[in-house]
């Protein structure tokens, strides 16, 4: 099987494999845009928009700055609220946080018995997308956690939720005080807020995983080059 040796590049493939229903097999070609491929360059296909859970999940390897890559944080009700005010230097207003989580904003405290079992799959029975963009057939999320992609960042739902917590009583009261009028920036001091306190919330992330991302660079990068690694370059097998 010819095509089973071309890589998979998310962003630069230059060749695809098509089903040939008549002739019962499948074809690779070059895309139009590569053109010719020179020789001793990679034949790269596309797998589809698969973040690293799925490729490593699926395929056996990983694929650096993958732009399709989703990491899942803890529900908003669990963020550090004490130091995000802190940093932020805005103090959440008494019953915004009501306001979120009438809104659905907040998470959810509760697994049910069902999800319990797949609280970690990256399968969900969902096939819906959030506001996020991401397919939550990819992230099982049953607490409602906040979903981080390379695209867009934050979640845009839980950024305009961010801007009403963090919001100045005179900024809540031009919104009218409702959580939806959020979903546009309200002023440059709100948006920094924001920023600030988002920034403390993935720090506090941060600090409780084992090594640090240029520890987990150099990990890969030490298997990729005792011969553990993928031939493509763009990929990394573990």
């Amino acid at each position: 099987k010819l095509y089973a040796m071309a890589n998979h590049n998310s962003l630069q493939a230059n060749a695809q494999v098509s089903l040939e229903y008549f002739a019962n097999a499948y074809s690779l070609a070059t895309s139009k845009s590569a053109g010719v491929i020179p020789q001793g360059q990679a034949v790269e296909i596309s797998y589809g928009a698969r973040s690293n859970d799925q490729l490593l999940q699926y395929y056996g390897f990983v694929e650096a700055d993958n732009p399709h890559d989703v990491y899942l944080m803890p529900a908003l009700r669990d963020w550090p609220l004490e130091a995000m005010e802190q940093a932020s230097g805005r103090t959440v207003e008494a019953g915004r946080l009501e306001k979120l989580a009438r809104a659905g904003l907040l998470g959810s405290s509760i697994v049910s018995t069902d999800d319990e079992d797949d609280n970690h799959n990256v399968n969900s029975s969902s096939s819906s997308k959030n506001s996020s963009g991401a397919d939550k057939d990819t992230i099982s999320n049953p607490l409602g956690g906040v979903v981080i992609t390379r695209t867009q960042g934050i979640d845009p739902a839980i950024r305009s939720a961010l801007r009403a917590l963090f919001s100045t009583p005179t900024e809540w009261e031009a919104a009218g005080q409702a959580v939806g009028n959020f979903a546009l920036a309200v002023s440059p001091e709100n948006e920094q807020a924001v920023q600030v306190a988002a920034k403390c919330a993935l720090e506090w992330e941060l600090q409780t995983k084992p090594t640090t991302l240029r520890q987990d660079r150099e990990q890969l990068e030490r298997l990729t080059n005792s011969g553990s690694g993928g031939g493509g370059g763009k990929q990394n097998s573990l």
